[in-house]
């Protein structure tokens, strides 16, 4: 055999080599244990009501559901109103319609529009499991077939409104070719790991007290995204959120695939997409994002409007009455 044969097999077998060390190290991130939390839980009353987290339902609501393309069911709440206007209102992470009750029923008297608040799948009274999807995307999948049913209904006009994680899967749908809504309400969305606007590590308090509220499998993370991009989606239901709830709760974690469509991959293209009116509403001591860092975020990416309430927390924002006089507002103007 002459050199020249050989010399094209160690070129030829090289690459393989590399991709075959690349695949075992991300195999290897795939099997990363758990992380556990060093201190219990504190969901007492008291810890919920200073969140700004309520139960209390103070608007009567009929019960929904709506059908979606794999015939799961999605449960709602539905707060009827004379008009021709449609708010469809997401939750965050860990919750469902039921905290969003008041909301609901203020957004309802700010604007005049009938509000459906939904639980998204593998939440609240919804079909499926619980923080898991059956594909990146599924989120926003779901909330096209939710719409197009509502504008079925008589040709409505609709705003897609969501807070926190909601606020991040209504702007993923933003980014679908046909998204027909007519506006975007966000209360302190989330825009992804990499925005400005989302909080890199936990309160000091909180980490030294080892009573983080959500830790992550990074290695998980990142071997996943490693065998993603070869096409590789077999592990995609491996849980990679955890949250330090009581063991008796049916939500406690989110996988890689819920994850993923939790939040646009590219925040700027995303708030890029959004042609109708947006505004975003955050308050100024949001435990979760950075308030301060909105303004420049959606300014620079979108034609949005940024209120901020002062004073307000990440859950107080929902029920606060400047945070509503801001909404009446902005509905108003179009």
């Amino acid at each position: 055999m002459s050199r020249l044969p050989k010399v094209l097999i160690k070129i030829l077998i090289a690459p393989a080599v590399l991709i075959g060390i690349v695949l075992t190290l991300a195999f290897v991130m795939v099997l990363w244990s758990d992380p556990e939390f060093t201190a219990p839980p504190d969901v007492s009353p008291e810890k919920l009501a200073a969140s700004g987290i309520r139960f209390d339902q103070p608007y009567p609501a009929a019960k929904r559901s709506f059908r979606m393309r794999d015939g799961t069911r999605l449960a709602a709440q539905y707060f009827p109103a004379r008009s021709r206007t449609t708010i469809v209102l997401v939750h965050g992470v860990l919750s469902s319609s039921y905290p969003l009750n008041g909301t609901s029923g203020l957004l309802r008297e700010a604007t005049g529009a009938e509000v459906v608040a939904i639980d998204l799948r593998g939440h609240g009274l919804s079909g499926g499991t619980p923080g898991d999807t059956d594909y990146i995307g599924q989120y926003e999948d779901d909330l096209g077939d939710l719409i197009q049913e509502i504008r079925a209904a008589g040709g409505r006009r609709v705003i897609l409104a969501g807070h926190s994680m909601g606020g991040g899967i209504a702007l993923r749908y933003a980014m679908r070719p046909k998204a027909p809504v007519d506006g975007y309400l966000l209360f302190a969305p989330y825009l992804g790991w990499e925005s400005p606007t989302t909080r890199k590590a936990p309160p000091k308090a909180e980490a030294e007290a080892g009573a983080e509220l959500l830790k992550i499998n990074l290695p998980r993370i990142l071997g996943l995204k490693l065998l993603n991009t070869v096409g590789i989606t077999l592990f995609n239901g491996l849980r990679t959120q955890f949250f330090n709830l009581p063991p008796e709760l049916p939500l406690r974690s989110y996988s890689y695939r819920a994850m993923e469509g939790a939040a646009p991959a590219d925040y700027r293209a995303a708030l890029a997409a959004v042609k109708a009116p947006l505004l975003v509403i955050v308050g100024s001591r949001d435990e979760a994002f950075d308030a301060a860092a909105y303004g420049g975020v959606i300014g620079g990416n979108s034609h949005g409007m940024v209120s901020v309430i002062a004073d307000a927390t990440h859950n107080g924002v929902l029920r606060d009455a400047r945070a509503m006089a801001a909404v009446k507002r902005w509905a108003s103007s179009f």
